[in-house]
C-alpha cells in the first residue's frame, strides 16, 4: 500500500509537520506501507520565507504551484493521499477536487491551524486569491476521515463531515528523556517555534528584560535565529532535527505565550508537550487546547498578565524542587495520553477505515461551498 503525504514543507524541516505525523513514517513502512513525502516548498524556497525578499519569493511560490501539478501522477499511483492543511496555498482546492473526483482516490486531511483565517503578521508572499474558509469547507466535505488538533477544529470539522478523530501533536517519548538534573547554577528561560510564530514571543519583552535583570537568567530561542530584543541577552538557535532534544534540554523553563485571537485557538499546545516531554516546567496563556493539556500548578502553569509571568517564572527560578515537581508531572502527562506509542494505533485505523469506507459516507451537513 502506498501513502501519498501532500504537505507544505520539506521533511524534517518544519517542527509543527515533523511532530505531527512525520515521526509516523517508519511506523506505517514497518506496517507495510510505502510512504511518499510530496512537499509544496522546495527546500530552499522554504528558508527563504523568513527573508525581506517579497517578489523572489513570489515567483518561486507561482513556480512551486506549476510543479505541484506532478503530484497528480503520485497520487494516481498512490491507494491513498494524505494531505495536511492544503495541496497548495493559492486558489480553490483544485487538486483535491481531482484527487477525489476524477482520480477517485480515498483522501484523509489533517488540518492543525486555522489556515481560513488571516493570520496576524502573516508574512505571505502572495495573497490566497482564494476564500480559504470554502477551500477548507470543501476538503473537510471530501475527504473520508478529517484528523484536527483542538476542540475548535473538531466543531468546525463536525459540522461538514462525520469522520473526525482529534489527535494532537504528539511526543516520541524514546527520543524525548526527561531530564534527570534540576540543580542548575543558572536558570535558562526558553522558548522553541519558527521565524512565523517567534513575534508571540514577544509578548514577553517587558517580562525577559525585568528577569534577567533581577536573576541574570539565559534566554534562549530555538527556531528564529534572527530573534533579538533590544537590551537582552539573547542566544538565538536554529531549529535543527539532530539537535533538537540536546537543544530544549539546555532549558530550564519553557516559555509559550500566546495572544487572545480566534487564529491561536487552532494551536496543538506544541510547545508546552515539548517542554513537557522532557521535564521541562511549562509556563504558558490559559487559552485554547493549553486548558486541556494542563492542570495549573500541577504538572504545568498559567500566567496572562505580564505581573503573573513576572511572579510565576520568578518562583520557578527561585525554586529548584518546584521545576522538578512540575517538570515530572507534565512528562507524566505526556506518557500517558500524548505519546507516539498511545496515538499510533489511531493513525493506524483512520488509514485502514479510509482504505476501506465507501465512497461519500463521511459528508454531512452543508457548507458555503455547496450552497
Amino acid at each position: 500500500m502506498r501513502i501519498h503525504f501532500l504537505v507544505p514543507y520539506p521533511k524534517d524541516q518544519a517542527p509543527s509537520q515533523h511532530l505531527k505525523f512525520e515521526q509516523y513514517y517508519g511506523r506505517f513502512e514497518k506496517a507495510g506501507c510505502e510512504v511518499v513525502h510530496d512537499a509544496f516548498y522546495s527546500l530552499e524556497l522554504y528558508r527563504s520565507l523568513s527573508r525581506p525578499e517579497f517578489w523572489r519569493k513570489a515567483i518561486g511560490v507561482l513556480w512551486a504551484c506549476l510543479k505541484r501539478l506532478r503530484s497528480l501522477w503520485t497520487a494516481w499511483r498512490s491507494d491513498l493521499v494524505y494531505v495536511c492543511l492544503e495541496a497548495m496555498p493559492l486558489g480553490p482546492p483544485v487538486l483535491e477536487w481531482v484527487i477525489v473526483r476524477i482520480l477517485k482516490r480515498p483522501m484523509v486531511y489533517d488540518i492543525d491551524d486555522l489556515i481560513y483565517l488571516k493570520k496576524p503578521g502573516s508574512r505571505d508572499p502572495l495573497p490566497t486569491l482564494w476564500d480559504r474558509r470554502r477551500k477548507v469547507e470543501f476538503i473537510m466535505r471530501a475527504s473520508r476521515h478529517v484528523i484536527v488538533c483542538t476542540p475548535h477544529l473538531e466543531k468546525v470539522a463536525r459540522s461538514v463531515n462525520g469522520n473526525v478523530t482529534r489527535i494532537s501533536s504528539t511526543i516520541e517519548t524514546a527520543k524525548y528523556t526527561c531530564r534527570t538534573r534540576y540543580a542548575v547554577p543558572r536558570v535558562t528561560l526558553g522558548w522553541s517555534g519558527s521565524f512565523s510564530t517567534s513575534p508571540y514571543l514577544h509578548l514577553l519583552d517587558h517580562v525577559l528584560s525585568v528577569l534577567q535583570r533581577r536573576y541574570g537568567v539565559k534566554i534562549r530561542v530555538i527556531g528564529d535565529e534572527k530573534f533579538a530584543v533590544p537590551g537582552i541577552e539573547i542566544e538565538a538557535l536554529p531549529w535543527r532535527l539532530e539537535t533538537e532534544v540536546e537543544d530544549l534540554l539546555k532549558i530550564d523553563v519553557g516559555l509559550y505565550p500566546l495572544p487572545h485571537e480566534e487564529w491561536v485557538l487552532g494551536k496543538s499546545g506544541l510547545k508546552a508537550l515539548q517542554y513537557m516531554g522532557l521535564g521541562i516546567p511549562a509556563v504558558m496563556t490559559p487559552i485554547g487546547a493549553n486548558l486541556e493539556i494542563v492542570s495549573h500548578g500541577e504538572n504545568g502553569v498559567f500566567a496572562d498578565a505580564e505581573e503573573e509571568w513576572i511572579s510565576v517564572v520568578s518562583a520557578l527560578i527561585e525554586d529548584q524542587g518546584m521545576r522538578e515537581r512540575i517538570g515530572k508531572a507534565g512528562r507524566k502527562t505526556v506518557e500517558e495520553r500524548y505519546s507516539v506509542e498511545c496515538n499510533w494505533p489511531l493513525y493506524l485505523d483512520i488509514v485502514q477505515q479510509s482504505l476501506n469506507q465507501p465512497r461519500d459516507v463521511a459528508r454531512a451537513g452543508k457548507t458555503a461551498w455547496s450552497k
